[in-house]
C-alpha cells in the first residue's frame, strides 16, 4: 500500500529555475515593465488620493472665471464646468475604477470563477455540464442592455435604499455611494465569472490526468487536498494571464455605465462621468482639456492591462520558458 507522496528535490529545483527564468524574461520585456509601472502609478494615486496635496474633488465655485479654466500652475489639468480641479477629479476617478474592478475580480473571477472552474474541470460529468451550460446561457445575454433595464425599472428603489443607508447605518453620507457600488458590482459579477471559469476548467482538464494526480487519488487523498495542493498551483499562471487580459474590459464596464448615467451618481468622481460632462464636439473645440484630462489616463490604463496580458501570454507559452 502506498503510504504517501515523497517530495522530489530535483523536480522542485527545476520548477524554481523555471520560475526564475520566467521572471527574468518578464523584466526583459520593456513594454511589460512600462505597463506594470503605469498600472502601479495608477493604483497608487487612486489608493492614496487622500494623502496627496489635492483640493476637494467635489468643491464647486460660484465664480464664472474659475470654470472651465485651461491647465495652469494652480490647476495642472484645468477645471471643469463647475470650477472643480480636474487633476483631483481624475485621481479620485481612478479610485472609483479601482474599487469597482477589485470588487468584481475578487467576487466574480476569484471566488466564483476560480471555484467553479476547479470543480467543473476535476469532477466533470453532469456537474461540469451544468456549470458550462449556465455560463454559455449568461454569456449570450447582452449585459449592458440588462443593466439599463434594471436601472430604469428600479432606480427609484435604489435611490430610496441609498437614503435609508445614509440615515440608518454607519455609512452616513457615503450610504448612496455604497448602494451604487453594491448594485453595479452585483449586476456585473454574475457575468464576470464565465471567462475565468473556462480558463481554469481547460487547465484542470490538462492537469488531472498527470501521474502525480493519479498517485494522489490512488492513496485516497481527500478531493479538497488534491485540488488545493496539486491542481491549483498549476492553474494559477494561466488564470493570472486571463485575469490581466480581462481587467481592461471590467474597468471599461464601469466607465461605460457611468458615462450612460447608470454608474455612481454625481458628484462622485468617475471617468465615465467626466467624459459625459465633457460634452460634444463644440465643447471639445473650446475646452479640449475637459475631454483629454480624463480620456488619456483611462485609455492608457486600458492599454497597459492589455499589453501586460499579451506579455504574460507570450511568457506562458512553453517555448518561451525553456532554457
Amino acid at each position: 500500500m502506498i503510504s504517501g507522496l515523497k517530495r522530489n528535490p530535483e523536480l522542485e529545483d527545476r520548477e524554481e529555475g523555471q520560475f526564475l527564468r520566467y521572471v527574468h524574461r518578464f523584466f526583459g520585456k520593456k513594454i511589460a515593465v512600462i505597463a506594470v509601472t503605469y498600472i502601479l502609478i495608477f493604483y497608487g494615486a487612486g489608493i492614496f488620493a487622500d494623502l496627496l496635496p489635492l483640493p476637494n474633488p467635489n468643491q464647486q465655485t460660484l465664480s464664472l472665471e474659475a470654470r472651465s479654466q485651461p491647465p495652469s500652475g494652480q490647476h495642472l489639468l484645468g477645471t471643469d464646468r463647475l470650477g472643480r480641479d480636474l487633476l483631483a477629479r481624475v485621481i479620485y476617478s481612478a479610485r472609483t475604477t479601482i474599487i469597482f474592478t477589485t470588487a468584481v475580480i475578487i467576487t466574480g473571477s476569484l471566488f466564483i470563477g476560480l471555484t467553479l472552474g476547479l470543480i467543473a474541470g476535476y469532477k466533470g460529468g453532469w456537474l461540469d455540464s451544468i456549470i458550462m451550460r449556465v455560463g454559455e446561457t449568461l454569456s449570450g445575454i447582452p449585459t449592458l442592455f440588462l443593466l439599463i433595464a434594471i436601472s430604469a425599472a428600479f432606480r427609484t428603489y435604489i435611490n430610496d435604499l441609498g437614503f435609508w443607508f445614509e440615515e440608518n447605518t454607519f455609512f452616513g453620507d457615503s450610504g448612496p455611494l455604497f448602494v451604487d457600488f453594491l448594485i453595479i458590482v452585483g449586476a456585473v459579477v454574475p457575468f464576470a465569472w464565465i471567462g475565468a471559469s473556462r480558463i481554469v476548467r481547460s487547465q484542470v482538464l490538462a492537469i488531472r490526468e498527470q501521474e502525480y494526480i493519479l498517485a494522489a487519488e490512488a492513496i485516497a487523498a481527500p478531493t479538497w487536498r488534491i485540488i488545493w495542493k496539486h491542481i491549483f498551483p498549476g492553474v494559477v499562471p494561466l488564470f493570472l494571464v486571463g485575469l490581466s487580459a480581462s481587467m481592461a474590459g471590467i474597468a471599461g464596464t464601469e466607465v461605460a455605465l457611468s458615462w450612460l448615467g447608470l454608474g455612481v451618481d454625481p458628484p462622485t468622481a468617475s471617468f465615465g462621468t467626466l467624459l459625459n460632462e465633457a460634452g460634444g464636439i463644440r465643447t471639445f473645440s473650446e475646452f479640449p482639456h475637459l475631454l483629454l484630462a480624463p480620456a488619456i489616463p483611462v485609455i492608457l490604463f486600458f492599454f497597459a492591462w492589455n499589453l501586460l496580458g499579451d506579455s504574460l501570454v507570450d511568457l506562458a507559452e512553453p517555448r518561451t520558458i525553456r532554457a
